[in-house]
């Protein structure tokens, strides 16, 4: 969630201190996507204000009503951060919450920022009020300012880490001196919060050693800019974003315990695109997304922009609609595993590469069809395939050729168009939360293997009757020893070089999935 104003056409009424957060469909859909970390951030959060007097009169608490009082919808008020606080717990989210840096270090006499050492009575008050509230363990953790290098924002980057520094002793002596006895969970502290790849090196060679989880935020492009429609509805749609690789090289040199989320990313910044990021052509872009992250290492959460709010955002600020993206992030809560197996694929060309295939037999980004494979959530020891197929013609035909049976759930735009912003499943079932209910969302089992993709369409597919070793969950059998699921039972289908032939396309390529013993 963001801090946008009111009068922003894109994001209405959908800030953290504006936006419904007792609409019945609002939190139906949260918990939809339960268990989750809900962020708290973006530009605005820099310059925001945090009153939590409630009423009381001194002279710290004054200096921050009335700032409060010039600038109410950058004020988040004691009332109002209990209730979302209370949202977050009800929704099984877990909060991350961007405190304010900049406006901090700002020299009162001219108004520059970055000119004073981080002045940390606003973020303190916060923080005390949090370590004794009832939702103290919705607070997973803070970051310390956002995308503060970016066109030059800080320059003083000694600054920034002693700040940080700071913000330790905080956490550390409030959650310690906190009365608070149902509190369970200490904050962590995540950042930098960066902009692309070299702006996140600097700050993580600094910061590397002050933060218990590296965060950093990616965007493919600009909302603004109208080649975005052409990338959106082109095969480049689907290309994977290499450059993870990179900073996930940062992450493990800089970071301690290496860890790292994109703690803000969607299609497009400068709010998305509307007709573009909030339809259907932006959901090939979101899966693979999914599929790609996941293989990325040491890559663990990815903070979608934006729950609600924005021409990207899952939930209709205006309608309180499930957009597309929802569905997307909904199934694959539901359905799929933290395992991956394999690498992406493309069944229309003949290689596979160790860690990524691209292309339709000519090269990067021409691709009408990928495929990513992990375990399935449910179904303990079943792969399950997710497959795009942007194909704006053709439907395509895919036999897996292992297995009994499969259950299949493939999404399309309504009618069938790309440009749409409701989803149907399996051809027959409109995709709606209606009254704050979810729907019921069963997929069709068949012992047909051989799945026909409609033309732009995406299908999340279970493979049963198949075990996959590395999918098998371990058995307990006596103190410090586990036993395969794999080796009790009978002839599982796996071939003997460690490999899965697991999928053909309509012209017969088989391609292995590894399975890593």
């Amino acid at each position: 969630m963001d801090w946008w104003h009111l009068e922003s056409v894109a994001w209405g009424n959908s800030s953290v201190i504006h936006a419904d957060l007792n609409h019945p469909n609002l939190i139906a859909a949260a918990r939809g996507l339960s268990p989750f970390y809900l962020r708290i951030g973006g530009s605005f959060a820099d310059i925001a204000t945090y009153d939590m007097s409630n009423g009381t009169t001194t002279r710290e608490a004054d200096r921050f009503t009335k700032t409060c009082s010039r600038n109410p919808q950058l004020c988040l008020t004691r009332h109002r951060w209990d209730e979302v606080l209370k949202f977050a717990n009800d929704a099984g989210a877990k909060i991350l919450f961007t405190l304010a840096y900049l406006q901090h270090t700002k020299d009162e006499e001219s108004e520059e920022n970055d000119r004073r050492d981080w002045d940390s009575t606003n973020a303190r008050q916060l923080l005390q009020y949090t370590a004794q509230s009832e939702y103290a363990n919705t607070v997973f953790g803070f970051e310390l300012g956002n995308e503060l290098t970016h066109r030059g924002k800080i320059q003083n980057i000694t600054r920034l880490v002693n700040a940080h520094q700071e913000l330790r002793l905080i956490i550390d002596e409030t959650w310690s001196a906190a009365t608070n006895s149902n509190y369970k969970h200490k904050p962590k502290i995540l950042g930098p919060a960066s902009v692309g790849p070299s702006e996140t090196k600097i700050l993580l060679k600094a910061l590397g050693s002050h933060i218990d989880i590296a965060t950093y935020h990616k965007y493919h492009g600009s909302g603004k800019d109208a080649s975005i429609i052409k990338h959106a509805k082109g095969t480049s749609i689907i290309q994977h974003p290499r450059n993870f690789h990179e900073i996930s090289k940062t992450v493990n040199k800089y970071v301690d315990n290496p860890e790292v989320w994109v703690g803000e990313g969607a299609m497009a910044f400068n709010s998305g695109r509307q007709n573009i990021t909030d339809s259907f052509v932006g959901s090939f872009w979101f899966t693979n997304l999914l599929g790609a992250i996941s293989k990325s290492r040491p890559h663990t959460v990815y903070c979608r922009q934006a729950l609600v709010g924005g021409y990207y955002e899952l939930i209709s600020h205006e309608t309180m609609e499930a957009m597309p993206d929802y569905w997307i992030a909904h199934l694959w809560k539901k359905l799929v595993g933290t395992k991956v197996i394999g690498p992406i694929i493309s069944p229309q060309r003949e290689d596979s590469p160790e860690k990524y295939t691209f292309g339709c037999c000519k090269g990067p980004g021409y691709d009408t069809l990928l495929i990513h494979t992990f375990c399935a959530k449910e179904a303990t020891s079943n792969p399950i395939v997710i497959i795009t197929n942007i194909d704006k013609k053709s439907p395509f035909s895919l036999n897996i050729t292992v297995g009994t049976h499969i259950t299949k759930y493939i999404l399309t735009g309504k009618g069938g168009r790309r440009d749409s912003k409701s989803v149907m499943l399996n051809g027959n079932q409109l995709l709606k939360i209606e009254n704050g209910i979810l729907p019921e969302i069963v997929g069709e089992d068949t012992d047909d293997l051989v799945i026909i993709l409609p033309p732009v369409s995406i299908a999340f597919v279970i493979v049963r009757g198949f075990q996959v070793n590395e999918c098998v969950l371990p058995i307990v059998v006596a103190a410090n020893q586990t036993s395969s699921l794999s080796s009790i039972v009978e002839q599982p289908q796996v071939s003997s070089d460690g490999h899965v032939p697991f999928i053909a396309s309509e012209s017969e390529m088989h391609h292995p999935v590894t399975v890593h013993e």
